[in-house]
């Protein structure tokens, strides 16, 4: 009959090297997956508030189209700094010469309309 020596090098180093492998993959696995959930769980978040920045921008561009608005400007003309729209037979036409002289005001290139 022969003999298996069973207490050899194998069975004392590998074999739990090996479980020890087996296990450090196994939670290195669901660690892995877990930081992946994470990063996609952070992802969403932020994919959400740039939603809700670009939403608040949109709606602040809107704002500042009304706000700018011609009907806007004619609206807030009662008060005493809002802008008028000048009357085009007051306006003075200012002309520069080509050469170094002072400008020269004058009403002649005012187009009168009638009364």
């Amino acid at each position: 009959m022969t003999y298996v020596n069973r207490n050899g090098i194998f069975s004392f180093f590998f074999v739990p090297l090996a479980v020890v492998l087996i296990l450090f993959g196994i939670f290195s696995i669901v660690w892995l997956r877990s930081s992946v959930r994470t990063v996609e769980y952070s992802i969403s978040a932020l994919d959400r508030e740039k939603m809700e920045i670009l939403r608040e921008r949109k709606t602040l561009l809107a704002e500042k189209a009304s706000l700018l608005s011609i009907q806007s400007v004619k609206s807030q003309g009662s008060g005493k700094l809002a802008l008028v729209f000048p009357d085009r037979t007051k306006v003075v036409y200012v002309k520069k010469d080509g050469k170094s002289t002072p400008f020269k005001a004058s009403l002649e290139g005012r187009q009168l309309s009638g009364p």
